[in-house]
């Protein structure tokens, strides 16, 4: 699974204020669940608890460069869990520098590296859960997420998940709806023929306040684009082989604009991909390494 965390329009949370606001939780929800993709429900603890006695298998630093590639700073460490046949079934991820509202972000994956449940903290500031249930035909039917306040508070959506079929019985449609006290939401998701999300809607209160399309080759994404009415703009973005954002339009005012270019290179060191950025408003251009290395297990 991707992390653009899949590939959806991020939104930034003041992780200062004392609770989010229930449209911004919506939001949020909406990159979890494009990141995660009836009957008694499989407990996800008994599963949790599983993986938790697993070994690291592997642990990735991301570092800022200079000109000379020379590390400049630490961005980020993953370390990851993964089965026999190497799929990824947990990571945690911490957010460096370490300052006040840093975030870790614990991520729970099934067999299939389906997302099931994910745990993000800042501190002790905010801490929001997301799980989804699945049935035992590993079918979602439910999901929710919680968001913890400073104080204690919070507040808790349901979502109720309901995929519809064609006659050969593969995914045509999926409804995620959710209501509180004050939202409706629905979140639509339209499939082609290979089971993958070329077309969806996020919906509150009857106002469609997104809407996202996807186009693949190959089996493989190569361009999405996401339609935002607050403030109104689109986004479109381009895909290299390994799924990776390569490039990234905007358009306003009937006006199509390159904003970014990446190059991700895999082939100049062993472990480790080199990645450039090159912020075509701002005209500024940022380096990255990934380096990875192997853990010993038992």
């Amino acid at each position: 699974m991707k992390t653009h965390s899949a590939k959806a329009d991020l939104y930034v949370i003041n992780l200062n204020q004392k609770t989010l606001s229930k449209s911004l939780l919506f939001l949020l929800l909406l990159i979890i669940i494009q990141s995660c993709q009836s009957d008694l429900l499989i407990d996800n603890k008994s599963i949790i608890k599983k993986i938790d006695k697993l070994k690291f298998s592997k642990i990735t630093f991301e570092v800022s460069i200079d000109a000379d590639e020379n590390i400049i700073d630490t961005l980020s460490i993953v370390k990851t869990k993964t089965d026999d046949n190497g799929k990824t079934l947990y990571t945690i991820k911490e957010y460096l520098p370490k300052v006040d509202g840093q975030i870790i972000r614990q991520s729970y994956f099934r067999s299939n590296e389906d997302l099931f449940y994910q745990e993000t903290a800042a501190s002790e500031k905010f801490k929001s859960i997301f799980q989804t249930f699945i049935n035992n035909d590993n079918v979602i039917e439910n999901a929710q997420m919680i968001s913890i306040g400073s104080e204690g508070t919070n507040d808790t959506i349901f979502m109720k998940y309901d995929y519809k079929y064609n006659n050969d019985e593969k995914k045509e449609s999926l409804f995620i709806t959710s209501q509180t006290d004050s939202i409706n939401s629905l979140d639509y998701t339209e499939y082609n023929e290979n089971e993958k999300p070329v077309l969806g809607y996020l919906i509150l209160d009857n106002d469609t306040l997104q809407k996202r399309k996807m186009k693949y080759l190959n089996g493989k994404m190569i361009e999405s684009t996401y339609e935002l009415k607050e403030t109104f703009r689109i986004r479109v973005y381009t895909y290299d082989n390994n799924e990776n954002i390569k490039t990234i339009f905007l358009k306003e005012n009937d006006t199509i604009i390159k904003a970014s270019e990446t190059i991700f290179d895999n082939s100049k060191y062993k472990n480790t991909e080199l990645i450039i950025t090159k912020d075509i408003l701002n005209d500024t251009v940022t380096k990255r390494k990934k380096i990875t290395k192997a853990l010993q297990r038992p």
